[in-house]
């Protein structure tokens, strides 16, 4: 068992330990990098709001020791521009919980800041604590997860800095960030960079060593508009065993003689695609067919008895 807890340990030292990119870098431009420069003290920028009121940025670079001792307040009552909520069912028990939260760029645990509107986007509870309802660290689609292995990281190695910047992307004039770019980069007692390797297939990392990760603010139990900030029920699964829940409950609420009358002599598929995370009118026999331009990652599936009696209809391109 000793063995076992070392192997461990060291397991845990070398996923969360930096890698430097360069042995001695000198004359590094950090502006340029879009970092903040290196000062040896900790250091918060937060960006204005735009003409729309949205927040815009969020900037620190801090040690171990610079983050906050006492416990974040329990309620923010900020509420940021395009803030509506919504209780939505998930999974296939009928559960439900809150659509959005009120997302913090940068988290309490290293700015200090829980109520401060410039730190603050509506993103849905999946995109900032990993789940539709508490905490799922194991999530990287979520922001607690880096949040999580960046706060072990500055703990286990207490002499460095992290160079922490988030944004959250508009479209246009929409409210409501579509998704949230997380960069960061880690620097020794000279300033020198040093790279930090979270793990998920979302982060990405530069010639120099900064870390870049892109999460999308949806949920998939929503429908969300984006301009308004409102949102509906979804169609899409959110468990493996949900969809034939939901096709069962959604046939037995209609009579089996309409379905049988919209086709009287089709054996229907098993599966079909809909664009638009469900909210398109048609639905696809293949994704192959669909056009170029389709965003297969919000391409939903469900069987045609379900698409038919949600008044979908096959397409006449296929």
């Amino acid at each position: 068992m000793k063995k076992i807890r070392i192997i461990c340990l060291l397991i845990l030292v070398f996923v969360f330990s930096g890698i430097p990119v360069h042995a001695n870098q000198t004359n590094i431009d950090y502006p340029s990098l879009n970092l903040l420069t290196f000062k040896k003290e900790k250091q918060l920028v937060l960006g204005e709001f735009d003409s729309l009121g949205r927040a815009t940025s969020a900037h620190i670079q801090l040690q171990d020791k610079d983050e906050p001792k006492k416990r974040r307040e329990p309620k923010i009552k900020y509420n940021p521009v395009g803030w509506h909520n919504y209780k939505l069912a998930y999974g296939n028990q009928g559960k439900k919980s809150w659509l959005f939260n009120r997302g913090h760029l940068i988290g309490y645990q290293f700015s200090g800041l829980t109520d401060e509107g410039e730190n603050l986007v509506p993103l849905t509870a999946w995109t900032n604590s990993g789940h539709y309802k508490g905490t799922n660290s194991n999530n990287s689609e979520g922001m607690l997860y880096y949040e999580k292995r960046l706060d072990s990281w500055l703990a286990i190695h207490p002499n460095f800095w992290l160079d922490y910047q988030v944004k959250p992307i508009y479209t246009g004039n929409e409210l409501i960030p579509r998704q949230v770019v997380l960069q960061y980069v880690g620097l020794d007692e000279s300033g020198n960079l040093i790279n930090i390797q979270l793990g998920g297939s979302k982060e990405s990392v530069d010639s120099n060593g900064i870390s870049t990760v892109v999460l999308e603010n949806y949920s998939k139990n929503a429908t969300i508009d984006y301009l308004k900030g409102t949102a509906t029920p979804s169609l899409v699964p959110t468990e493996e065993s949900s969809q034939s829940s939901s096709s069962s409950s959604v046939v037995e609420s209609q009579p089996s003689e309409s379905v049988e009358a919209s086709q009287p002599a089709t054996q229907l598929a098993t599966v079909v695609y809909i664009a638009r995370n469900g909210s398109a009118d048609v639905y696809w026999y293949s994704k192959e067919n669909m056009p170029s331009n389709t965003n297969l990652s919000k391409v939903i599936e469900m069987s045609e008895e379900v698409a038919l009696s949600l008044g979908k209809r096959h397409t006449t391109k296929e």
